[in-house]
């Protein structure tokens, strides 16, 4: 029994320690177990705090896209101090962004000193960015514009910021191609007794006067150009030109009776197609020493756009020597150098003036780059803890393509029906003393014609009106010179079926309002019923739409479409375009003042209204354009760019899409 026990105690012995080995393999495995679930913790946590600053950074690049487009829509005016032409206020239209500014560094970019994009253009500071506009941090992040309250500081740690890069996808460039037509009027025909002949070409048109079988005479001939590839500068190239006058003089030279009408069509072919008229008339001349002189000419307007690039015809090398002009209709009128304006005369005298001499008289100026239709905006997103996110945005420059008009009021259509009774007349501009139909640009130096027609029927029925011949004599003022526009009719104004494609595509935009009378951004109002609004007349935005007749009274703005026929009443103001297409055109009721600020397009066709739910045939013709504005009050109606620019937001500046890279 002793040995037994003696055995157990020794085997005792020897498993001491094992129960604390046991346990320290226990509280080993214990650790590892809770290193785990630590660990996964803190993975977890990290990896919700990294999605959720990827996500504010995300939500940082989609701001950066929603601030340009925001500046691109003319939201932003410029300071003071960032003004791209300081002689210049801020709202002139060379202060203002367009798609040319906004990819060209020199004015997307405030300026850096020492700093030359020509010489080095791949620096990164001279990538368009809208510092001009946009307002960038400055130190060491002066490569983004914060997200935080304003007065806060930015931190790159925990703050949220965003900075842009813009360019345009198309490489529009400073590359132009166009080449002009001339047309004369009365100019010499094939056949003299037959006024309705062909111009005789030789190989262009020309007009002679005088008598050229009795060896005295004067021809000018207008000789088109032909400009390939031509590098415009962003300032403007002074090197163009718009084809020449050759003026020929025979002995003692003719007599230049009347004023002669004269037509430039430039047709832009590169980078885009577009077509723009540069107008005027030849003048009557005098006979100086038994001499006839040779005749100036004036043009309507010193500077014009297409397409965006901006023409000046560059007056000060050889325009700017009309001196003084005596006007037909009695006294002198010289408003500035180069400037002639005899409105009371017939035919209307509104312009800038140049001096012809024998031989061949090159009309030149200055081209400015034309302007992209589409731009891609770059978008760098910044969230905490280093997070990242870039976006990229296509956005277009206009829905249409350009839902302008080539004329303050443009008359689209055929001619009015003869016998239409005279208290139905198709043109009555009104009698008040006070009513102002103007194509001088409130906010540029362009001047469009303050009425133009598709027909040379309707425009005599126009010209007769302004010059006070009855039966609708006018009392009252028109600036710029009524025109036949049909050369420039855009293509939404080019047949009743393109202008039905654009309607329904206003009516689609409207009709997109979920609440009418709420949102004047974009209404659509059925046949019959009255809106309550017509848009923001102080910004100049939204859509009004009315599927037929409709009145206006009151303050609007932006783009109003009538299908029906539109009825001014009472006071009204407008700023934008007003578009019909209801064969009983606009008609003015009772008395008031009215003022109109952009574009009137009276374009009638058939089944216009949407709930026609009638698409015109390809082969139907404009129904004849009622203008009438025979009631009494007094109005001015006047082409205004901005007003224009501003109506167009809503169809305009628009996303196509975006993609994360």
């Amino acid at each position: 029994m002793k040995a037994n026990r003696s055995v157990k105690k020794k085997i005792s012995q020897s498993e001491r320690g094992a129960a604390l080995v046991t346990a320290l393999l226990l509280s080993f495995l214990l650790l590892a177990a809770s290193a785990g679930v630590i660990l996964e913790a803190s993975t977890n946590t990290a990896n919700v705090t990294d999605a959720t600053a990827e996500q504010q950074a995300y939500n940082a690049a989609e701001s950066g896209i929603q601030s340009v487009v925001n500046v691109l829509r003319g939201n932003v005016t410029v300071t003071d101090d960032n003004r791209i032409d300081t002689s210049l206020p801020a709202t002139h239209k060379k202060n203002k962004i367009d798609y040319v500014k906004a990819v060209t560094a020199q004015y997307s970019n405030l300026p850096i000193v020492g700093l030359d994009c020509d010489v080095t253009p791949g620096d990164p500071e001279c990538r368009p960015r809208l510092s001009r506009w946009l307002q960038y941090e400055s130190g060491t992040f002066d490569d983004r514009i914060k997200l935080t309250e304003p007065g806060t500081a930015y931190d790159s740690r925990n703050g949220y910021a965003y900075s842009v890069n813009i360019f345009d996808p198309d490489h529009t460039g400073s590359v132009v191609t166009y080449w002009t037509r001339g047309v004369l009027n009365n100019c010499d025909r094939v056949d003299a007794n037959d006024p309705d002949s062909a111009c005789a070409q030789l190989p262009y048109p020309h007009k002679t006067f005088g008598d050229p079988a009795t060896g005295n005479s004067m021809r000018i001939t207008y000789v088109p150009t032909i400009i390939s590839n031509q590098d415009l500068s962003s300032d403007g190239d002074p090197n163009v030109n718009f084809g020449k006058f050759l003026v020929e003089r025979q002995n003692n030279g003719g007599q230049v009776n009347g004023f002669n009408r004269f037509e430039i069509v430039v047709n832009m072919t590169v980078p885009y197609r577009s077509q723009r008229s540069i107008r005027g008339w030849i003048e009557t001349n005098s006979l100086v020493g038994g001499v006839w002189s040779i005749p100036r000419i004036i043009f309507d307007s010193e500077t014009y756009t297409l397409q965006g690039s901006l023409i000046d015809l560059g007056f000060d090398d050889w325009t700017n020597q009309a001196g003084s002009v005596t006007c037909a209709s009695g006294g002198t009128a010289v408003t500035l150098p180069g400037m002639v304006s005899c409105p009371n005369d017939s035919p209307q005298r509104v312009g800038y003036e140049a001096r012809l001499n024998l031989g061949d008289n090159i009309i030149k100026g200055t081209m400015t780059t034309p302007e992209p239709i589409r731009l891609v905006i770059q978008s760098t997103g910044y969230g905490p803890r280093g997070a990242v996110k870039k976006l990229e945005a296509v956005i277009q420059k206009n829905f249409f393509n350009g839902l302008s008009a080539p004329a303050t009021l443009t008359l689209v259509g055929a001619s009015c029906p003869p016998g239409r009774p005279a208290n139905q007349p198709c043109f009555a501009p009104g009698s008040s003393n006070v009513t102002t139909y103007s194509g001088d640009d409130a906010v540029s130096t362009d001047i469009i014609p303050p009425i133009g027609t598709t027909n040379g029927n309707n425009l005599d029925a126009v010209q007769a009106s302004v010059d006070r011949q009855p039966p609708h004599p006018f009392n009252g003022n028109v600036v710029g010179v009524p025109s036949n526009v049909s050369n420039e009719i855009p293509d939404w104004l080019s047949s009743p079926l393109q202008t039905d494609n654009a309607i329904h595509e206003l009516a689609n935009t409207a009709a997109g309002s979920a609440d009418p009378d709420d949102n004047p951004t974009g209404r659509f109002f059925p046949s019959g019923t009255t809106p309550s609004t017509f848009g923001d007349n102080a910004s100049g935005v939204g859509i009004t739409f009315c599927d037929g007749d409709c009145t206006f009274t009151g303050d609007g703005g932006g783009i109003l479409v009538v299908t029906g026929k539109l009825t001014l009443h009472g006071n009204f103001n407008f700023n934008g375009l007003i578009i019909v297409t209801g064969e009983g055109g606009v008609d003015r009721s009772g008395g008031g003042t009215g003022i109109l600020q952009g574009n009137i397009v009276v374009a009638p066709y058939e089944y216009s209204r949407i709930e026609d739910d009638q698409t015109p045939t390809p082969l139907a013709a404009y129904l004849p354009p009622i203008y009438n504005l025979s009631g009494g009050g007094n109005s001015t109606i006047q082409y205004n760019s901005n007003s224009i620019a501003n109506g167009l937001t809503a169809v305009s500046n628009f996303v196509r899409g975006v993609a994360e890279k």
